[in-house]
């Protein structure tokens, strides 16, 4: 049997297909090596829900208990012998599971190498396929991020920024919040940032805080401060961007137009609260 490869990735987005590269498989079906990028589970599993968090984790360390524990057949005689001696950890059926297993995490289909399973081999393929991405991932900072710390020193003379509000009687939230930018002049004055390039879920959960702090607040001036994402690449995010903009309770503000609020807050002598 030839050597192949195969990448393991998490789908963080099903509707878009967005998924993040996380671990690598080198096999000949007779040898194996398999490691995954703790820097990249990490932000994986900061992304998914709790069940999504637990499946991943249990599916990662099954793949290297059968490689270690259990796929490991002396029988030259058996039925797989033209496939090598792993009975499971083969180019056939990590080709099927790159067909249909597509919900939380699979394979890619396997790519065939000529190249022997050796641990310089797989560190080479590894920091191809997986650790520059991790490098790059680092370097390339969201515009909103970026955004977000160029705004934040300018406009604290004027608003309170990333206030925190816990869940109590007092302020009435069942859960805890938090608001990019909180100021008044009379009547309160808030804004949050909103990054379309998160998963859904992530996005929701921003949502909640913005909303649940609105609602205590309803005469307050809102502004929402976003950017167009990407319509193919995500199509959840773009349809919510595309409402939140028609929306009459609250101010749109561009990421690229967020002077606008500075220029606000002077004219209208907003302070921090």
């Amino acid at each position: 049997m030839k050597t192949f490869y195969s990448i393991l990735s998490v789908v963080i987005n099903p509707g878009s297909g967005e998924k993040i590269s996380i671990g690598l498989l080198l096999s000949n079906g007779n040898d194996s090596i398999f490691r995954c990028s703790d820097s990249r589970l990490s932000i994986v599993l900061k992304i998914l829900d709790n069940n999504s968090k637990k499946f991943v984790k249990d599916y990662i360390k099954s793949i290297d208990s059968v490689i270690n524990n259990i796929d490991i057949n002396d029988d030259p005689t058996n039925i797989f012998c033209n496939e090598g001696k792993n009975i499971i950890v083969n180019e056939p059926y990590i080709e099927y599971l790159s067909k249909y297993s597509k919900n939380v995490i699979n394979f890619s289909k396997p790519t065939p190498i000529d190249l022997v399973v050796d641990s310089a081999v797989f560190d080479v393929l590894f920091a191809k396929f997986i650790a520059e991405e991790i490098v790059s991932e680092k370097t390339e900072e969201r515009i909103i991020m970026s955004e977000k710390r160029r705004f934040f020193p300018k406009v604290k003379k004027y608003f309170t920024v990333e206030k925190e509000f816990p869940a109590n009687k007092h302020t009435k939230l069942l859960l805890p919040a938090k608001i990019d930018l909180f100021g008044k002049n009379g009547e309160i004055v808030m804004g949050q940032f909103f990054d379309l390039e998160k998963s859904a879920n992530n996005i929701k959960s921003d949502f909640f805080d913005f909303d649940q702090i609105a609602k205590l607040h309803k005469n307050s001036i809102k502004f929402l401060i976003s950017f167009e994402p990407e319509k193919d690449k995500f199509p959840q995010q773009h349809y919510f961007w595309s409402e939140i903009r028609r929306l009459k309770r609250h101010t749109y503000v561009d990421i690229y137009e967020i002077d606008s609020i500075i220029k606000y807050a002077k004219e209208n002598n907003v302070i921090p609260e």
